[in-house]
């Protein structure tokens, strides 16, 4: 079986995470990442980022958090395009 590099795991993640991929992918992908803990995390992240997407339930921050999240992109739209700021 090939290996992917990061690279190629970057590359086909969207089809990756779709519940119709081949399982081909889906056996080469999930090889690479019981060996690369950087593209795991990657993966963990985007599944983790689209459960919450698709989720219907509100979800409810605590208000330091909802103030620190205001403060930051307050910061980010002051400083604009390409600047980052302390946060």
């Amino acid at each position: 079986m090939k290996r992917l590099t990061c690279q190629e795991v970057l590359e086909q993640l969207s089809e990756y995470l779709d519940e119709d991929s081949r399982a081909e992918l889906v056996d080469e992908v999930n090889q690479h990442l019981g060996a690369c803990s950087h593209c795991k995390t990657e993966v963990d992240t985007i599944r983790k980022t689209i459960r919450i997407f698709v989720c219907e339930e509100q979800v409810v921050l605590p208000q330091p958090l909802c103030d620190k999240l205001n403060q930051a992109l307050a910061q980010a739209y002051r400083n604009g395009p390409g600047e980052r700021g302390s946060a």
